[in-house]
């Protein structure tokens, strides 16, 4: 008897999972208009950050791995292989860092607003400064042999791997696509947002 008691006096339990999410939505949400925004933003954050965060870890590590495969066949641009290692290993530490962050946000009490510390903020700006200043110097080198990293080995003149080179314009390209469809959908979901608000009115 005091077993069932004590099953019976337990709080039911939490439902922070999508479906529950999805259903508190729903509960939540005034019109279909509301529910459906709704819907789409939670299934976004929880695969589209999965994807993200297999990505962002992905691709510095093969950046490691190919820049230290191919480190003395780059003779045109020999910081090449060297711009992808130092690229890969800090963006690993950066993102890595960044999700501890937001980790140890998330575990603390929503009751509690801590300000985040001075040495994990500067700590981050000094990381992001060092990614953007590098990028743009990997901008250089990559971009600047465009037209002459593909010269035949065997001819003397300096040339690059194709591998090595490729996949080096390739994530850095990848940069400025994901840049300009990220403010494409940007202004279009804003556009979408004003025109549903106007409707509503």
């Amino acid at each position: 008897m005091s077993e069932e008691k004590h099953i019976v006096d337990e709080p039911p339990p939490s439902y922070d999972s999508l479906y529950g999410r999805i259903k508190k939505a729903k509960v939540e949400s005034d019109s279909n208009v509301g529910f459906a925004r709704t819907v789409a933003t939670l299934l976004f954050t929880s695969v589209g950050c999965t994807i993200c965060l297999i990505l962002i870890l992905a691709v510095p590590v093969a950046n490691i791995v190919i820049g230290a495969l191919y480190l003395d066949k780059c003779p045109i641009q020999r910081y090449i292989p060297i711009y992808m290692i130092v690229s890969g290993a800090v963006g690993i530490v950066y993102n890595v860092f960044g999700i501890l962050k937001k980790m140890a946000k998330r575990s603390e009490d929503e009751d509690t607003e801590e300000r985040p510390g001075t040495f994990t903020s500067v700590c981050s700006c000094v990381f992001g400064c060092f990614l953007f200043a590098w990028f743009i110097a990997g901008n250089v080198w990559i971009y600047s042999i465009y037209d002459e990293w593909s010269s035949d080995p065997a001819s003397g003149i300096k040339y690059c791997h194709p591998t090595c080179y490729l996949f080096a314009f390739w994530t850095t390209t990848l940069v400025y696509i994901l840049m300009g469809a990220s403010i494409f959908f940007g202004c279009c979901s804003a556009c979408i947002a004003a025109c549903l608000g106007c409707c509503k009115d």
